[in-house]
């Protein structure tokens, strides 16, 4: 799975679309979309501009956001 993000509010509801009837997409915070790779080309197909998001910044984001919570005795 490949997380990206769309350039444009156009691209974005084109892009959202388009995936969503042609193969699986999630909707993650701040506008960051994860697909299969294999749907990398069909958006380049129609010309719907994206870039491609490291995971590991997310991975990094998902972390603090996701601490567990604390426990008071």
């Amino acid at each position: 799975m490949i997380l990206l993000k769309f350039k444009t509010r156009e691209d974005k509801v084109n892009g959202y679309y388009f995936l969503a009837l042609k193969g699986t997409v999630r909707s993650l915070p701040n506008d960051i979309f994860e697909v299969n790779d294999y749907m990398l080309g069909f958006l380049k197909d129609e010309n719907i501009g994206f870039e491609v998001i490291e995971r590991t910044a997310f991975d990094e984001a998902e972390k603090i956001r996701n601490t567990p919570a604390i426990v008071i005795q």
